[in-house]
């Protein structure tokens, strides 16, 4: 665990009015085991999990076949919206839609989010120039709805949050840890 990560938790605890946060943390952490199922199921091994102000990062030993390992970043997402479901079915609406939130947003197709590095493992490694157009795409819609929701009073949130997504994916694309 990063000092980031404790350092952004305790932002985020000191800020939050509605409690939302539990239910922010209890969606990431099945959503992640969504992940983890997956790559065991697969045959994959986990080095460590990785907690950084920029969210979980997997650090593991994929298995060969791209299908596996598309596999693998789809069931993070895919266990959030079982979650969702779940939870809607129990009445708990507000972790059904922390957990919608967190499988929507993490199936942008720009890495290091899990839609972005699907769609590297989907195209074998190929199509660089239209996964970064894609990727800049979506990176430029994220902020723009950040400065919507901000404009009509809705808060900062989605465009820091975008803003950080974007640094992310420009840092990557600079040392090229996230192969796009």
């Amino acid at each position: 665990m990063r000092r980031s990560f404790v350092v952004l938790l305790a932002a985020l605890w000191c800020v939050d009015e509605t409690n939302a946060l539990p239910l922010f943390l209890l969606a990431a952490a099945l959503h992640e085991a969504g992940h983890l199922l997956a790559l065991r199921l697969s045959d994959g091994r986990l080095h460590r999990l990785v907690l950084s102000g920029s969210g979980a990062v997997l650090r593991c030993a994929l298995p060969r076949g791209r299908c596996a390992r598309t596999a693998i970043c789809l069931a993070g997402p895919a266990m959030s919206f079982a979650l969702t479901a779940a939870a809607g079915m129990l009445g708990a609406w507000r972790l059904a839609g922390a957990s919608a939130l967190l499988g929507l947003f993490n199936l942008l197709p720009m890495p290091p989010l899990d839609g972005g590095m699907a769609l590297f493992h989907l195209c074998d490694g190929k199509f660089l120039s239209v996964r970064r157009g894609i990727a800049l795409i979506s990176a430029a819609g994220l902020l723009l709805a950040g400065l919507q929701l901000l404009r009509a009073g809705g808060g900062i949130w989605l465009l820091l949050i975008g803003g950080l997504v974007l640094i992310k994916y420009l840092k990557s694309l600079a040392n090229g840890s996230y192969m796009v």
